[in-house]
């Protein structure tokens, strides 16, 4: 039964992304619309989460690797752009849920922002880069691009932003260190580092 249960909400959390990126299509204001499908991102980054954690081994780990690369697929795939490919390289790393969860919706965000915005005004194609890479110190996750850069006096997380909530999530759950450089038309980077203590998942 709680097997039944679990395929039964994540069915339901697909149908809400499905549902509300259909309504993103149909609204004529394309702020609002945006503000629509990137909730729709989020809820899928959630999706794939609670599918990991309704695997029949039980785990209480994710492995961090394979969810961001299953974040990124699914981003890919939802705002496709012609020319723009994905550098990709990831390894398997099991960390606490309460690190895996900011970290994807982390992930979702900077790469929606860099196929919606960094390539705009652009001719030809560019390169998209997610790395999550493990050494001996902890895990590396590096989100970038070769696009036009952030505009001139623009940050990332913007503060009283959803983004920076997720970030300050981040610097207490795991404390992660998260560093941002942009160049113009040179592209955006965002590197977040964790220790390996630090994400380690809790042992039951």
């Amino acid at each position: 039964m709680l097997r039944e249960l679990q395929h039964r909400v994540k069915n339901n959390l697909q149908m809400i992304t499905a549902l509300i990126r259909m309504e993103a299509r149909n609204v004529p204001d394309n702020a609002t619309g945006d503000k629509f499908d990137r909730l729709a991102g989020r809820v899928g980054a959630l999706s794939i989460l609670y599918t990991a954690l309704s695997s029949p081994d039980g785990e209480e780990s994710i492995d961090l690797g394979i969810y961001l690369s299953q974040i990124a697929s699914a981003v890919m795939q939802a705002h496709a752009v012609e020319g723009i490919r994905l550098d990709l390289k990831v390894d398997t790393w099991p960390v606490s849920i309460n690190v895996a969860m900011p970290t994807g919706l982390v992930v979702n965000e900077l790469l929606t922002n860099s196929l919606k915005h960094a390539f705009a005004g652009r001719d030809g194609g560019g390169t998209i880069t997610l790395h999550s890479l493990v050494d001996d110190t902890g895990c590396r996750v590096t989100i970038a691009d070769d696009g036009i850069g952030l505009a001139e006096g623009v940050t990332w997380p913007q503060a009283g932003k959803l983004g920076m909530l997720i970030v300050d999530s981040l610097r207490t759950n795991a404390k992660a260190r998260i560093d941002v450089k942009s160049e113009p038309n040179k592209g955006a980077r965002v590197t977040i580092f964790f220790a390996r203590e630090a994400a380690a998942p809790e042992a039951t």
